[in-house]
């Protein structure tokens, strides 16, 4: 029968568990709801507290055909185990835990380990392990001593580098996740657009730097030497940057012992440069994604750790598809980070064929008149729905386009517009008031 596993928080998973001196009905009862839990949620191992029983009971089992790479163990019941031999290598390796679902930390542990115990009948077995088979031994292990996932965790600490919004949910994963400590914050100037500064302008890395009370450095040029030697400074294992807009120098690319990686929200090595999702939707492309890089000297042209793809709706505005991103590419450098430090996942050089680029855009960049299509008017509507906006010259007066789109007969319908020295307004209430009607090629 399938039962409920305990998570981190509850009491019994911090006692240590009992022998187990009765190898009778109510045991086999035990054995076989943990082997009916474990394959119920994909596990490769599973200790009886984890299910409620303090007992010293584990099981292990893997046989994934799919992967093979990694040798396959039968499944194997301990009772009352001791590890006797441990092998003086010792291998970093991802472990995670149903009992912390969603937490995969790298663990450094013996390569092999001799363990004595007995079968599910009381029966002696012995046998050195080595591999994953050793590591959900010594996990589970730990487990009947009352020593968690997070017990082993190491510290990572982490300079992170951005301004604009890509890289807040990275920032804010990185702060709340216990393997990593962020010792440095290095962002730019405030992407204020008031006299005042005021707090609602300040850019997003910088709020939640101030939020998190982290530590923190503002620049216009990361260049400046006392800028790179703070970061000397603190001595960072690995370097996370998002959204920056600098050019970080190869003074920086190589304190950090593990390097800089960079979310970039494109699918590399399309798109390199300032503005790949603005481009995307200019270009109608059908999917788009994030990929990590490692940093190098050249913009955007390091080697890729990991990829994600998703697929458009052709309806996301760039703020829109950017907030998305951001998530997704959150997501993706928390699960690849662990990997990337135990060397699982090896980054690869970007294909040259598949490279394209983007530019800054400028305010000129908006503009569409009588002559330009429909569908490249609604392409600019969504892609520069923050900057530089859509808009047309009309009997001397500059319209701004915010809103529109395709009707069913695939006709262009505007939706809002924002005269100059108006505020912003539905189209026929502009259409009545301005007797005015906007029309471009179909």
């Amino acid at each position: 029968m399938i039962q409920k596993i305990l998570k981190d928080k509850d009491p019994i998973l911090r006692k240590p568990a009992d022998d187990v001196t009765s190898f009778d009905f109510d045991l086999q009862k035990t054995i076989d709801d943990m082997i009916d839990t474990m394959r119920h949620t994909k596990g490769v191992g599973l200790a009886a507290p984890q299910i409620g029983v303090s007992k010293k009971i584990f099981i292990c089992e893997f046989n994934d055909e799919t992967d093979t790479k990694i040798k396959p163990f039968p499944l194997t019941v301990f009772c009352n185990p001791q590890i006797i031999d441990s092998s003086k290598k010792q291998i970093n390796m991802v472990e995670g835990c149903l009992s912390f679902p969603g937490l995969e930390i790298l663990v450094k542990r013996p390569e092999s380990v001799t363990i004595r115990a007995t079968d599910r009948y009381g029966k002696p077995i012995e046998f050195k392990a080595d591999n994953l088979f050793a590591r959900v031994i010594q996990h589970e292990y730990d487990h009947l001593h009352s020593t968690l996932l997070i017990d082993h965790i190491q510290e990572t600490k982490v300079v992170f580098i951005g301004t604009g919004n890509l890289g807040q949910y990275a920032l804010e994963d990185l702060t709340n996740d216990p393997q990593y400590k962020i010792g440095l914050v290095v962002t730019g100037n405030s992407q204020s657009t008031s006299r005042n500064h005021s707090e609602k302008n300040i850019n997003p890395i910088e709020l939640l730097a101030r939020h998190f009370n982290l530590p923190m450095i503002k620049t216009s040029n990361i260049n400046d030497p006392e800028i790179i030697a703070k970061i000397n400074k603190i001595n960072p294992d690995l370097g996370v940057m998002a959204d920056f807009g600098q050019i970080i120098p190869a003074a920086i690319l190589n304190i950090p012992r593990h390097g800089i990686l960079n979310i970039h929200p494109s699918l590399l090595p399309k798109y390199r440069g300032p503005s790949p999702i603005q481009q995307t939707i200019l270009n109608g492309d059908e999917m788009t994604g994030v990929t990590i890089i490692r940093t190098g000297e050249r913009m955007d042209a390091g080697d890729i750790i990991s990829q994600a793809k998703v697929k458009l709706t052709q309806s996301e505005t760039s703020s829109i598809l950017k907030d998305y991103l951001a998530q997704l590419g959150a997501n993706l450098l928390m699960n690849s980070i662990p990997y990337y430090l135990a060397g699982d996942l090896e980054p690869y050089a970007q294909d040259e064929k598949g490279l394209s680029f983007t530019t800054k855009f400028k305010k000129e960049d908006g503009f569409v008149d009588e002559t330009t299509p429909a569908v490249v008017v609604e392409r600019k509507i969504r892609a520069f729905d923050q900057w530089p906006k859509v808009y047309t010259i009309s009997k001397g007066k500059r319209i701004q386009i915010t809103a529109a789109h395709f009707a069913i007969d695939h006709n262009l319908v505007i939706d809002r517009v924002k005269p100059e020295g108006s505020k912003e307004m539905n189209y026929t209430d502009f259409q009545n008031g301005y007797k005015t009607t906007l029309t471009f090629v179909s």
